[in-house]
């Protein structure tokens, strides 16, 4: 899988067009004199890309461009991506057209016109390039944000212009401006493969388990807790129930079980002995007997109230998460234009799923459902509020009666000695009863304890896996290995380039972005080692030392290269003599066709690989010449001159 540049084009205000084509998998050389427009290239790619500036210099591409265009190769398909031009003095225009399943390049810039955001531009791109979620997270001592590896970065590694491919203290593109090196560092990694595919999923499983961890560790602290107090409270009232005579004297639970099974069996107060009374107290045992039904009665209405308050609370809840779910789905039900459509294509980015979504028809088939679940909650609502409200009414009724038998209990008693002896024995028990009954309805809503420990032992042990799946050390030797590989052709490459220092182990420093010689007398960055020519030489070593690694690794990265006057050193544009290089030193000449032999065979023996260089050289080598997909002398340039005279 690789993304290579097919053609560049420029559209004029006329209408006109002018393209630069490329090969794919091959060196691209476009060679010229200076102010022809070869910079202005790589400008525009970045630009299209989706870069928040536009770069171009200021002169005839400004004044004459309508609309920038790359038109990219993604394995046989392709992907076009047109700009317009911001003008003179314009820092960018945030009119872009994107389109896939491009042949050519449009013939006008009629058919350009916006259909994606520069935000939605790097969302497709990073889909086509296959970059999976990421995310980074700096150590803890960093004041950095966590970073998500992007297309945005991905062309970083991919453009060297003429000021970067010689500067001594930056290796990578836009390394100079503010939050890039950071962004350098933190997705340089992933690109590198140094992280794990499934990096991302297996970060958001290990802060999920982590999460319900915790969350059941607290509720097992909470349940320990009222264990103890429930066991406490549960020795506490059979000493009172003891005292009251709702237990016989000797009843002494062993532990919290047992005393809870005791306190059930003293819950309910006995009744008072009305016998062998009379007088004014003969009617206490109907009295007592119509009591007792009026408090049965009332504990059955509160018990049916219970039931529909927590019917209710249900009813609530259920219709709360319908009323989610049927929004969800009414959203999602905005495709409905494509009912019949396939699912197993995006609808968005029109790219394959690996796992096919639902039809619109079966998601309109669960929106219809839980429409109608809705309304069977909303149609019995009023039934249960009416059913509700008289239950009510009649508990007040009863209670009122219960009242009134208890008062008329009361005054009979008051004429009877003994009677009043055991009403106040009876008032007590049913002051300790009413307590047994408040705890044991507790006691009933504490969450069993048997299956906590077991789900908290099986969290701690998924934890234990993903943080050694997540090994900081792991990650460390993977990156370490990673940064070896480079090493070891950048070594090669400097050799071959036969640059200063290139005979010590050669290194890339991820935390200074920088090339270090390791020498005898110790690490060399490239900001201390002195000449031009060792200053391009070890940026092209180290990018190309890089794109072997992507391209052998099959890293989600485009598969081009652009690089912008690599000769300067050698070769600046003041001494340009027509391209040829015959003119100068012999040691520059060398060094000149060494670099280009290199760029030549990288690009043919690296699978999937575009280098496209601008420069002023113009060697005579036969494998040179077949390189050169632009020549830029005698009048021709990026901007035609008919263009200027317009």
């Amino acid at each position: 899988m690789s993304l290579q540049i097919r053609t560049i084009s420029v559209y004029s205000l006329q209408g006109e067009r002018r393209d630069v084509t490329f090969t794919l998998g091959a060196l691209n050389i476009v060679t010229g004199k200076s102010k022809t427009g070869k910079s202005a290239l790589l400008d525009i790619v970045d630009y299209c890309w989706g870069r928040d500036e536009c770069t171009v210099a200021e002169g005839a591409i400004r004044r004459t461009a309508s609309w920038f265009a790359v038109l990219f190769d993604h394995d046989g398909e392709g992907i076009l991506i047109a700009r317009k031009n911001p003008g003179p003095a314009g820092k960018k225009s945030d009119e872009v057209f994107f389109r896939r399943g491009v042949s050519a390049v449009p013939e006008t810039d009629a058919a350009f016109e916006k259909n994606i955001t520069e935000e939605g531009l790097r969302t497709q791109l990073s889909s086509i390039l296959g970059i999976a979620e990421n995310i980074n997270i700096p150590e803890t001592t960093s004041t950095r944000d966590p970073l998500e590896a992007s297309a945005r970065h991905a062309i970083l590694f991919c453009l060297q212009n003429q000021d970067e491919i010689a500067n001594r203290r930056f290796l990578f593109h836009r390394q100079g401006e503010q939050f890039f090196p950071a962004a350098i560092k933190d997705s340089l990694p992933y690109f590198m493969g140094a992280v794990d595919e499934d990096h991302y999923l297996t970060v958001k499983r290990h802060q999920d388990v982590r999460t319900r961890l915790r969350r059941l560790e607290r509720d097992y602290a909470e349940f320990e807790a009222l264990s103890r107090q429930s066991s406490s409270a549960a020795l506490d009232l059979v000493d009172e129930a003891r005292r009251s005579r709702l237990l016989p004297a000797g009843a002494t639970p062993q532990d919290t079980n047992a005393a809870v099974a005791l306190l059930r069996t003293a819950s309910k107060p006995a009744g008072m002995d009305f016998e062998g009374t009379g007088g004014s107290t003969a009617d206490l045992p109907a009295l007592d007997e119509r009591r007792r039904g009026l408090m049965t009665d009332l504990q059955d209405i509160r018990d049916e109230i219970a039931d529909i308050d927590r019917l209710n609370k249900e009813a609530s809840a259920f219709e709360t998460e319908a009323k989610e779910q049927e929004a969800r789905l009414a959203s999602i039900g905005l495709l409905a234009h494509d009912a019949h459509g396939a699912g197993d294509v995006c609808p968005v980015c029109e790219s394959r799923l690996a796992v096919p979504v639902p039809s619109v028809s079966e998601i309109q088939a669960s929106l219809a459902g839980i429409q109608k679940q809705l309304q069977t909650v909303r149609r019995d609502a009023p039934r249960l509020q009416e059913r509700m409200a008289a239950l009510e009414a009649r508990r007040a009724a009863v209670s009122e009666q219960l009242r009134g038998v208890q008062a008329s209990i009361a005054q009979r008693i008051q004429e009877n000695e003994r009677l009043r002896a055991a009403q106040n024995q009876f008032v007590e028990q049913a002051r300790v009863a009413g307590r047994i009954d408040y705890y044991l309805q507790n006691a009933n809503t504490v969450v069993p304890t048997s299956q906590l420990p077991s789900q908290i032992r099986a969290l701690r042990a998924e934890m234990e896996a993903l943080q050694q799946a997540l090994d900081a050390n792991a990650a460390e030797e993977r990156l370490t290995t990673a940064l070896n590989l480079v090493g070891r052709d950048l070594t090669a490459f400097a050799t071959d380039l036969g640059l200063e220092h290139g005979n010590h182990p050669l290194r890339l420093d991820l935390k200074n972005l920088s090339v270090i010689a390791d020498t005898d007398d110790g690490p060399l960055s490239l900001a201390q080692m002195g000449s031009g020519e060792n200053w391009v030489g070890y940026h092209v070593a180290a990018h190309l030392s890089l794109h072997k690694l992507f391209r052998r690794r099959n890293r989600p990265l485009p598969g081009f290269l652009m690089l912008d006057q690599p000769s300067q050193a050698h070769y600046p544009p003041d001494r340009d003599q027509n391209g040829l290089i015959e003119g100068l030193a012999d040691d520059d000449q060398e060094a000149v066709r060494k670099l280009f032999k290199l760029l030549h065979r990288f690009a043919s023996e690296t699978p999937n690989m575009q280098v496209i260089v601008s420069d002023h050289v113009e060697l005579l080598d036969d494998w040179f010449r077949d390189a050169i997909a632009e020549r830029w002398r005698d009048g021709i340039a990026l901007i035609p001159v008919s263009w200027l005279q317009e």
